[in-house]
């Protein structure tokens, strides 16, 4: 049996490690955490005393109790149980049935490297030493547009959903009534290339789309056309579930509140086309190689993500792995 053959039955279940999404900054006050959950590891993220984010395990070291159902007091997360307070770096910093008495080591949680970028609140789970914050698209860093949040959650895997976005053979099916309306079925060629960061980009019609291995997707119009943009980027729940963060940005119409409501309906809309799709497919991640499905021309992009993807899981890069079932 091959070295591939014996990892292949896990493979489902690891992802690079890099920064995921977790939820929006405006989700996260000060007084109330919020549960997250990232590559099967849950999580609880909350604020500081000076405002920064902060992610430990989501259970209690005493009896197990979600500290997502706790508050937080002088920038440490107390436990709705018996009221223990973490501080951000994980140590347990009082017990309120013992003030006097020193902390035992077992009661101390570990931290996960936690920030803000563009709104958005992300996690790092490789390890106690994280790589630079997220780089995001420069339209998500200033205030040119007006971001529009919305978010899903689909049943499938990571993989599957990043296909659907490099996917333009599907527009005029999967989309006819909505983005993919003045589609055409007939595709000669994708004009695409890959840049030095593994990043795709994609040339179809008036529309640019930038994706970057792993996580993180944008829509631009092409050069001279319209202000609007569609950003996503994709956090593996856990090896069957993907949650996914956007913004549907624009330049016109900022001050016009209704607009808001009208963008994110259709932004949900399309990603709802494609989710029906998408979960209905099987096997539910990608399948180990590429001869086990037929490709044709239009499905270059996707080809190459599956190249990459694959080089991840044969090579040394960071990882996380989903604890199996059990």
């Amino acid at each position: 049996m091959t070295s591939r053959q014996v990892l292949a039955p896990s493979e489902d279940r690891v992802f690079p490690a890099t920064w995921y999404a977790v939820c929006f900054s405006r989700e996260l006050h000060r007084a109330k955490p919020l549960a997250a959950a990232v590559a099967g590891q849950e999580l609880v993220v909350f604020r500081d005393a000076s405002g920064a984010v902060r992610a430990l395990p989501r259970y209690c070291t005493h009896r197990g109790a979600d500290l997502a159902l706790g508050e937080v007091h002088n920038g440490r997360l107390a436990c709705a149980y018996h009221g223990w307070q973490f501080a951000g770096d994980g140590r347990c910093a009082f017990i309120p049935a013992h003030p006097d008495r020193p902390i035992p080591a077992f009661a101390h949680h570990r931290a996960y490297p936690a920030c803000e970028r563009g709104g958005i609140v992300w996690v790092y789970l490789g390890g106690e030493s994280a790589p630079p914050e997220p780089d995001l698209f420069p339209e998500l860093q200033g205030d040119a547009y007006r971001l529009v949040p919305y978010e899903a959650v689909w049943r499938a895997h990571l993989t599957r959903v990043v296909e659907s976005v490099l996917d333009v053979a599907h527009l005029a099916f999967v989309h006819r009534r909505t983005i993919g309306r003045r589609t055409p079925a007939s595709i000669p060629r994708v004009a695409f290339e890959v840049d030095e960061r593994d990043g795709i980009l994609i040339r179809n019609g008036g529309g640019v789309l930038e994706y970057r291995f792993p996580q993180m997707w944008i829509l631009r119009p092409a050069e001279g056309r319209g202000g609007f943009i569609n950003f996503v980027t994709f956090t593996p729940v856990d090896a069957e579930t993907t949650r996914i963060f956007g913004y549907a940005g624009r330049t016109f119409a900022r001050s016009v509140p209704f607009m808001d409501a009208v963008f994110r309906r259709y932004s949900l809309r399309v990603l709802c086309e494609d989710q029906r799709v998408v979960e209905s497919q099987h096997p539910r991640p990608i399948p180990e190689a590429l001869r086990m499905e037929a490709h044709v021309p239009a499905d270059a992009p996707q080809v190459r993500f599956r190249q990459r993807w694959y080089r991840f899981l044969t090579g040394d890069e960071p990882r996380v792995t989903v604890a199996p079932p059990g």
